[in-house]
């Protein structure tokens, strides 16, 4: 199962504005009429019970929404870019490809996160039109699109766990109680990824997961170590099933409570029950109802069954059920439902100016963004570009470091003679 991708996705640049003259007859003095540029496409994840695996994502390394029109002559907007909608299971987390904390946990169906946004377009010369300028003959241009690269990690958000060491019988478990199929074998590490089934009780449902097994040192990466240990942090529920016939049953359900405990995350404190498996063989029913009473005294609640004639499955599904739905119950007071949220953007880079061969490079977010919807095609442009980096205290920051006559300022990728 792929449950870890990485991808890139882009938003829309944004359209160019128009730049245009009305143009009429019986009208003298038409005036600028070029119209605004379009937004750029978002890049969206929503998650979806419908979807199971980011598989469909993995072939898809590089996402792109579309870039929004430039504007038209008569004042028309252009039209905004369509945004990308990514469906992702519920349950999928994500991260910015250089963070460790996570950006963003989509838990409930229909929640949504806007990854990365689509830029502005840039205004037509009909906008740009003041009572000193009256027929500007520029026009901004749009701006790029944000773009990310993310890590998606796929939790499963099965209501019932099943853990154990390897060959406790889990798979043929989840074989007996449900129409899954996973693998089944008399040997150690038969299930090497997590396999869901769904169990059915009339018209209720529950997913039930078998997590492959856990030897001693799975915390720190032992066996199939905790690649998918942190599925099980996703359960309502964990049933222990444990090897009924084995020496020391006691000891082998400490073992893995000691490694859930050494992972963390809460696992141990999550509701569990105890399948004691492989009833069928007769040295198991033998020695049954003492290790049950010895299991009662210690506090847990057990049940007897044979996974591979279905003894005691209707006892132990019942229970299960119980179990799930009043966790379910507990978590939906908690539960805000689905809501839509941006990817927290990153902070604006402040203005700065470094020091380069034969002149100096201006450094910083918006000095950056005026060079891109400007340019300096053209002695409107420039001037206009200058106005701005004026007011954003370019120019002072400029003379403070030195600048002097005929050294290059470059922004972007924008090249400008000082003094402005």
């Amino acid at each position: 199962m792929l449950d870890e991708i990485e991808i890139t996705v882009l938003a829309g640049d944004g359209g160019n504005g128009g730049l245009s003259f009305r143009r009429e007859k019986y009208v003298p003095r038409g005036g600028p009429d070029g119209g605004d540029g379009g937004r750029g496409g978002d890049v969206i994840l929503e998650a979806d019970n419908q979807v199971r695996l980011l598989d469909r994502l993995a072939r898809r390394k590089t996402v792109r929404a579309a870039n929004g029109q430039n504007g038209g002559p008569a004042r028309k907007h252009g039209k905004d870019g369509e945004s990308v909608t990514l469906h992702v299971p519920v349950g999928t987390i994500v991260y910015r490809i250089d963070a460790v904390e996570a950006a963003a946990d989509l838990t409930v169906h229909g929640q949504r996160i806007v990854v990365v946004r689509g830029a502005s377009g840039g205004r037509g010369n009909g906008r740009m039109a003041t009572s000193t300028r009256r027929t500007p003959r520029i026009a901004e241009r749009g701006l790029p699109g944000e773009r990310e690269t993310i890590r998606l990690e796929l939790r499963l958000l099965a209501d019932v766990g099943f853990v154990g060491l390897p060959n406790a019988g889990k798979s043929s478990l989840l074989r007996t109680i449900s129409a899954a199929r996973p693998k089944v074998g008399a040997y150690p590490f038969t299930t090497l990824e997590p396999s869901i089934g769904v169990v059915e009780r009339g018209y209720e449902t529950i997913i039930a997961a078998d997590i492959p097994g856990l030897i001693e040192g799975a915390h720190e990466g032992a066996g199939l170590g905790t690649r998918f240990l942190r599925h099980i942090g996703r359960t309502a529920v964990l049933l222990h099933v444990v090897d009924a016939s084995a020496p020391d049953v006691r000891q082998d359900i400490d073992a893995v409570r000691g490694e859930l405990e050494a992972y963390g995350a809460g696992l141990t404190a999550k509701p569990w029950l105890v399948a004691l498996n492989k009833t069928d063989l007769p040295e198991v029913g033998e020695r049954l109802p003492k290790l049950r009473g010895e299991l009662k005294k210690a506090g847990m609640e057990t049940f007897a069954v044979s996974a591979l004639t279905g003894d005691g499955t209707p006892e132990l599904v019942a229970a299960l059920f119980e179990a799930v739905h009043k966790q379910r119950e507990e978590e939906a007071k908690r539960s805000q439902g689905a809501e839509e949220t941006v990817l927290r953007p990153k902070p604006l880079a402040p203005v700065a100016v470094r020091r380069i061969e034969g002149g100096f490079r201006v450094l910083g977010d918006q000095p950056r963004e005026a060079a891109i919807r400007l340019g300096n095609a053209s002695e409107e442009a420039a001037f206009e570009l200058e106005r701005r980096l004026q007011r954003m205290g370019v120019v002072r920051a400029l003379r403070r470091a030195g600048a002097a006559d005929g050294d290059r300022v470059v922004i972007g990728e924008v090249e400008l003679e000082w003094p402005l």
